[in-house]
């Protein structure tokens, strides 16, 4: 569908019109400007299909499908939007619901090195997107990869050879589908949101990130899970403990996994005051992996570890930095040496993929596609520092860990960001320093109004481990950002739940650098018997 040429605006006007919510008079040419009192359920479900080519935009954009899904299990019925942005391989999915829309945009970010639709995973995105009916939106990334699932293609990130990709990948896509998806919103509701909130995992958390450094406009609310905003010194992390594990002096079999998580345990596992599995207080946690050294230092067996083992677990719990110190990297926690949750998640090698590891897999694919551009790299010889004229371009575009957040703090915007504190894809270290050098560029009190992060004691990346994994994060933001109390302030609570969707175990929720501390009495699987500590 063409606009009427009485409806035409330039690209700068409708953004601006986006921005401040006035497009609906702009839009009444090609058939946008709906009464919102009308929005009832058959009307919507009719309107969706007259979506189905049109252009957005100055014509930068059009939708190829729009089809109503009937509702199930927890997510209502929505009409499901798919737009490309004209000339580029930038797609976008939106998912309106066609009853009850609650007036507000929940944008879902991706993860890995996306080519799929980003989409509501209940895992870990916040189960009130679903339940209070929000408009949903995702990308692809900026490019499409069908056999997202498929080793190892996938791995190769081939897309990074192209620019256009490369900076919608790294930066650019999601913050230059908004608008369009805005406009989509108001073709169909005829309003634009109310409020617009971001939330994504691991490199949705990355992007996450992006927009509250890079786009502070974009959001009123930006909750970033296991935000790899270090994303060049998580490459670089990556690539360092892969050329450890995969010598075969280096690796760790299952018993010896089992011989350092058991005393890594018996070590840290009191430090918060109860013996449950759960390392609470990470960073009291200062195991030294030599006091299981063999006799001699070579491989002697199960009940020991070599000096090559030894090396292998320094590796992967110490900081990293280039000799010009502009790439850098904490490393990763003690615990869940041998859970599929914790160690055996990222660092450890699967068969499933060939031998190698998730870090080694993503750390081939970044180095031969961003940074050498040699699908044939050697990347057990790769050295950062003689590629640090080509990291830093990339850099450049992808890193996002600008302490500055005072855009997003004279936007008014909140942010929250949390950690499972055994993530070895994304560093709880990394999450913490972040925040403390926010604060250090703020100062406290712009960044108590601004930014809050929460550590999960015992979560692996995104979910799963031990510890208590789940927590509607977007209600929090989304109640702090719309005048209500800070999530530190809301008594909210962690929650495990089993198979059947029963809690099993519940943390209260701990702003950093505080953590849940056992009171002495009650049960240890119980919220109640526990207080925020930062002793």
């Amino acid at each position: 569908m063409k606009r009427r040429s009485s409806a035409r605006v330039t690209r700068s006007e409708l953004f601006a019109s986006l921005l401040f919510g006035t497009v609906a008079s702009m839009l009444a040419g090609c058939g946008g400007n709906h009464d919102v009192a009308s929005n009832d359920v058959q009307t919507l479900r009719s309107r969706c299909s007259t979506l189905v080519n049109a252009m957005l935009g100055a014509n930068e954009a059009q939708v190829s499908t729009a089809t109503v899904v009937p509702a199930s299990g927890t997510s209502p019925e929505y009409c499901a939007v798919n737009a490309q942005i004209i000339g580029s391989q930038l797609k976008m999915q939106l998912n309106l619901p066609t009853d009850g829309w609650n007036g507000k945009l929940a944008f879902l970010g991706g993860g890995g090195f996306d080519g799929t639709m980003a989409a509501f995973n209940a895992s870990y995105n916040s189960a009130s997107i679903q339940s209070e009916h929000y408009a949903t939106m995702g990308t692809n990334g900026g490019y499409d990869y069908t056999e997202a699932a498929k080793y190892p293609d996938y791995f190769k990130a081939e897309f990074a050879t192209d620019p256009q990709q490369l900076a919608d990948y790294t930066h650019l896509g999601d913050h230059r589908s908004l608008p369009f998806g805005k406009e989509l919103i108001q073709r169909f509701y005829g309003a634009q949101p109310s409020k617009s909130y971001f939330e994504g995992c691991s490199m949705g958390g990355h992007d996450a990130m992006i927009e509250a450094q890079r786009y502070p406009d974009d959001f009123d609310g930006i909750v970033a899970r296991a935000p790899a905003g270090n994303v060049m010194g998580l490459f670089m992390q990556f690539n360092r403990v892969a050329k450890a594990v995969r010598v075969p002096a280096g690796t760790l079999n299952t018993a010896k996994q089992t011989l350092l998580a058991n005393a890594v345990l018996s070590q840290c596992d009191e430090l918060d005051g109860v013996k449950d599995g759960i390392i609470s207080n990470p960073a009291a946690c200062k195991f030294d992996p030599t006091v299981l050294r063999c006799p001699g230092g070579g491989d002697t067996g199960d009940s020991c570890l070599s000096d090559t083992q030894i090396g292998t677990v320094q590796a992967i719990t110490t900081s990293f930095a280039t000799t010009d110190n502009a790439i850098t990297h904490p490393g990763y926690n003690f615990g869940l040496e041998n859970s599929a949750n914790g160690w055996g998640s990222y660092i450890w090698p699967q068969g499933a993929y060939g031998g190698n590891s998730l870090q080694g897999l993503f750390s081939d694919g970044f180095i031969r596609s961003f940074v050498t551009g040699d699908q044939n790299y050697d990347t057990s010889q790769f050295d950062p520092n003689q590629w640090s004229a080509r990291l830093a371009v990339i850099g450049g575009m992808f890193e996002a860990f600008d302490p500055d957040l005072s855009g997003l703090h004279s936007h008014g915007a909140k942010m929250v960001m949390m950690n499972g504190t055994n993530d070895t894809s994304v560093s709880p270290r990394d999450s913490a320093r972040y925040y403390d050098s926010v604060v250090t560029k703020m100062g406290s009190a712009s960044t108590d109004d601004t930014l809050e992060l929460f550590l999960e004691p015992g979560v692996g990346h995104c979910f799963g481990g031990p510890g208590p994994d789940q927590v509607d994060l977007l209600k929090a933001v989304s109640t702090w950002a719309e005048g209500g109390p800070p999530p530190s302030q809301q008594r909210l609570t962690l929650t495990k739940l089993d198979g059947t969707g029963k809690s099993v175990l519940t943390r209260p929720l701990c702003k950093y650098p505080a953590y849940p501390h056992y009171n002495g009495s009650g049960s240890p699987d119980d919220a109640a018997s526990y207080s925020c500590s930062t002793q």
